[in-house]
C-alpha cells in the first residue's frame, strides 16, 4: 500500500494493525511495527520521496510471508516532499513467534533501504 505525504500516520497504524487482527489466526503470538521517521541533523530539512515500482513493493510482501513464517505483512510507504520528524514508512508484520516477526520486518525494512523499491533525496 502506497499512501501520498497528507495522510494520517495515526489514522493509517490503527487501521493497519486491526486489519492484521483480523486477518489472523488464533496462534499469533507477536505483531510488530516499524515506524520509520525522517532524520534530521547536517543542515537536513527534509526528504523527497519516490516510489519506483508499486507492484514491487506487493512482490516483496509476499516475499516476505513466504521467506519467513508470518501470518501478514502491511506497508505503507509515504511519497512526495517530507519535512524533518514527519513519518516515512510504517510496517506491520504478524506471527506466531516474536522473532519470526522482528526478522521479517528487518527484512522488509533493509530491502526497501537498497533504493530498488524507493528513491529518497535528502533536502538541504
Amino acid at each position: 500500500m502506497i499512501a501520498e505525504s497528507d495522510i494520517n500516520i495515526v489514522q493509517t497504524i490503527e487501521e493497519l494493525v486491526e486489519e492484521v487482527r483480523r486477518r489472523r489466526n488464533e496462534d499469533v503470538g507477536a505483531i510488530v511495527t516499524f515506524l520509520g521517521v525522517v532524520r534530521g541533523g547536517a543542515g537536513i530539512k527534509g526528504m523527497e520521496v519516490e516510489v519506483r515500482d508499486e507492484d514491487r513493493l506487493e512482490r516483496l510482501k509476499r516475499d516476505v510471508l513466504a521467506r519467513f513464517e508470518v501470518e501478514a505483512v502491511e506497508v505503507v510507504h509515504r511519497k512526495g516532499r517530507l519535512r524533518v520528524g514527519d513519518s516515512i514508512v510504517l510496517v506491520i508484520v504478524a506471527s506466531k513467534r516474536r522473532k519470526d516477526a522482528f526478522r521479517a520486518c528487518e527484512y522488509m525494512i533493509d530491502k526497501l533501504k537498497e533504493g530498488t523499491y524507493i528513491r529518497e533525496k535528502e533536502i538541504s
